[in-house]
């Protein structure tokens, strides 16, 4: 093995330890001040800050312009090219809170919620905050500097939910998740520029700035139409089922959203940088892919079909008996999640070796099933447009598969031997589960007993379904973590 690829693989080892504890950590801490936050405020506050949220997440996209993947993909990059970047983040920034500031009382008025406008005139100052480390948090990750990232991270996390649960206590309502969200993305930004990879200085580079800015176009709209298939349904619910409804699809879709960052992003956020150094390298592109896939469809997968066959008995247990209603979001969103975490390497792959125009097809194709199913079922009940929107996600799996056999030349039939042994193990744990739950209801078991005795039985199914059906491929996924480390 030569000295570059023992490198390349420490490095990219190195890059999902740090990723994992940069998405666990933060994300745990997330989810512990969610839960406590879930419990003092009530659902109204929740939905009127989640359709905040979903516009200032529209906001963001388009001042990152894509740029910080281009930043990460380009072979080399030098200072003229980041000054130019970091300039035009924050001056596309300014723009938009300027703008949002300006209709954010129309904005209210089309979600029905007058007092929509302050909150989205305050927290899109989040926004201009974050624009400043675009550029910064992009050269960390594409030199695997993701200690600091992890760090930064779990900091922030901690001090804005300090500061978050204090403002809930002291009865501000709605105003502490604003003052979470501030004091999160402050406290981020000051930990970016402590330990900065470069400065900015004033020479810049339009012809490097526009070749960057060719390969972001792709990604910006790329993330603008995943926008449209996860924050374009609570915008929707929140126009025509108001907000308290959008507050049990915000709860009920946090636990499956957070999922998505701790199972899938501590790969998926390694995996564009690593792909993109061997991306010239097809046969060693192709392993790699198969390795991600393997290592997902054994963790990851089981982990989405499991919360989805406990629920409602998570649910209740997480956030209180008032919540739980949102279990029915929760069950079909996690089934999907099963998939989708599978199905992310491809764009990965794509955007690795530059064909981002091609990853955005798939994106496309998500978003008109979103779009389809949002129009198909509005007015109906909360339910039905959550498994609605689920259906119309699936529909570009198969899409997603297909341009990944075409372009990065790895086989179905491969991917199929790598993920059906797991696959179908963890539909044995599911109906087991499902069958276990009658039985287990004549018991009496308060709520915590009986998720506790669920997640026990689901664990040793898919333990069984293993030792039965892929234990092969589980033990050379765990021999080819091993030999990284070796490098």
């Amino acid at each position: 093995m030569s000295s570059t690829t023992t490198s390349l693989g420490n490095q990219v080892l190195s890059g999902l330890i740090w990723s994992a504890v940069r998405n666990w950590g933060g994300r745990l801490a997330t989810i512990a001040v969610f839960f406590l936050l879930a419990r003092i405020l009530s659902p109204d506050d929740f939905g009127v800050f989640a359709a905040a949220i979903a516009v200032l997440a529209f906001i963001e996209i388009i001042a990152e312009q894509g740029l910080a993947d281009a930043v990460v993909q380009r072979p080399a990059i030098g200072p003229r090219e980041l000054n130019t970047v970091f300039v035009a983040n924050f001056l596309v920034a300014a723009l938009l809170v300027t703008t949002t500031w300006l209709a954010a009382p129309i904005i209210a008025s089309v979600m029905g919620t007058e007092r929509l406008t302050e909150i989205l005139r305050v927290s899109c100052l989040g926004i201009l905050l974050s624009s400043l480390g675009f550029c910064q948090q992009a050269l960390l990750r594409r030199n695997f500097q993701y200690r600091w990232l992890a760090v930064r991270i779990l900091v922030s996390t901690v001090v804005g939910g300090v500061v978050g649960i204090g403002l809930a206590l002291a009865g501000f309502g709605v105003w502490s998740l604003v003052g979470q969200f501030l004091t999160s993305s402050s406290v981020s930004l000051i930990l970016l520029w402590l330990k900065p990879v470069w400065k900015p200085g004033l020479k810049f580079s339009f012809v490097g700035f526009g070749q960057l800015l060719r390969y972001g176009s792709n990604i910006l709209g790329m993330r603008l139409l995943d926008f449209a298939n996860t924050r374009a349904i609570e915008l929707a619910i929140g126009a025509w089922l108001g907000t308290t409804t959008l507050g049990f699809y915000a709860v009920g879709s946090r636990i499956y959203t957070i999922m998505m960052q701790l199972l899938s992003s501590v790969v998926m956020d390694v995996a564009h940088s690593g792909f993109s150094r061997i991306a010239g390298e097809r046969e060693r592109l192709a392993q790699a892919y198969y390795r991600a896939m393997t290592a997902t469809a054994a963790f990851a997968m089981p982990c989405f079909v499991l919360v989805s066959a406990v629920a409602p008995e998570l649910c209740v247990t997480a956030f209180g008996a008032k919540w739980a209603d949102s279990a029915d979001i929760l069950k079909p969103l996690a089934l999907l999640g099963a998939v989708q975490t599978l199905q992310y390497y491809n764009a990965s792959g794509l955007n690795a070796i530059g064909r981002s125009g091609t990853a955005l097809t798939i994106a496309i194709v998500k978003a008109a099933g979103t779009v389809a199913a949002l129009v198909a079922t509005k007015g109906q009940a909360l339910e039905i447009t959550v498994k609605a929107y689920v259906l119309a996600q699936l529909v570009a799996t198969p899409v997603s598969f297909f341009l990944g056999r075409r372009y990065l030349g790895v086989s179905v039939r491969r991917i199929l031997r790598c993920v059906l042994p797991f696959a179908f193990s963890a539909a044995m744990m599911f109906f087991a589960l499902q069958a276990f739950s009658l039985a287990l209801s004549d018991l009496g078991l308060n709520q915590v007993a009986d998720l506790a005795v669920k997640l026990t039985v689901g664990v040793t199914v898919y333990a069984v379904g293993i030792a039965l059906l892929g234990r092969r491929y589980l033990i050379e996924s765990i021999q080819t973590v091993k030999s990284m480390r070796r490098g």
